[in-house]
């Protein structure tokens, strides 16, 4: 372990040092930065727009549709790893195209096709770790955002599923009171079962089944109003 006499010399080393001061060092410095943003917990870089990361993970939340905390979290954890997802892809274009500006471009080739797909290789075959690690990192993130996905439907599924058996029962009280020809009180008939919806809801969905119901019947009945009566008889 360390000194404390070594932590204090390393701290002021560290405030002495302001970074690489060419422009060769502070492109390097830049790159490890987008590199170390891969995996990083902070989703917007410094040399990204969060204006551009709000618009962009609020359209993929949105569209998953969350509707609970938990639910929310794992939107908007699919939505984050499609913006590291998208920075990857960049970062690679970047790294080919700096190969025009570098010696895999120096050289001359019969026509500009040619010569871009073979500074495209050349530039992969002397930076093909990099490449692969890029890979590997979109892999990750691939993994991770179709588990999180896969999560969000699950608890989607469960709350719709809950919110059907529990507007059913709600139905059925509904009819039962009306029936008896008696007020329905949603509160009430709950009686400490865990729903509560508001009558005019109820009273929607129910309307909006028996018209269901009843578009089926007349399907059935080939949409022929005789055959429909008879059908309904």
């Amino acid at each position: 372990m360390p000194s404390p006499l070594q932590y204090a010399a390393n701290r002021l080393n560290a405030e002495k040092s302001h970074g690489p001061t060419s422009p060769q060092g502070r492109a390097r410095s830049s790159v490890n930065a987008l590199r170390h943003g891969l995996t990083a917990r902070v989703v917007v870089l410094p040399s990204e727009d969060m204006a551009a990361y709000q618009a962009f993970s609020k359209e993929i939340v949105d569209s998953l549709d969350p509707q609970t905390p938990v639910e929310r979290q794992f939107a908007h954890t699919i939505a984050d790893n499609q913006w590291r997802i998208n920075r990857i892809r960049s970062i690679e274009d970047g790294m080919l195209g700096m190969g025009h500006f570098e010696p895999a471009g120096d050289f001359d080739a019969d026509n500009p096709e040619i010569h871009s797909a073979m500074t495209a290789a050349r530039a992969f075959r002397e930076d093909s770790k990099a490449f692969v690690n890029l890979s590997i990192y979109e892999q990750r993130l691939h993994r991770s955002m179709k588990d999180a996905l896969r999560q969000l439907k699950e608890l989607q599924a469960e709350r719709r599923e809950l919110r059907k058996t529990e507007m059913d029962d709600a139905i059925r009280l509904l009819k039962t009171q009306q029936m008896k020809g008696l007020p329905f009180d949603p509160q009430e008939a709950a009686n400490g079962n865990g729903f509560v919806y508001a009558s005019a809801e109820i009273v929607r969905q129910s309307a909006r089944r028996d018209r269901l119901q009843d578009s089926k019947l007349a399907e059935k009945a080939g949409f022929n109003l005789t055959q429909y009566a008879k059908e309904a008889a």
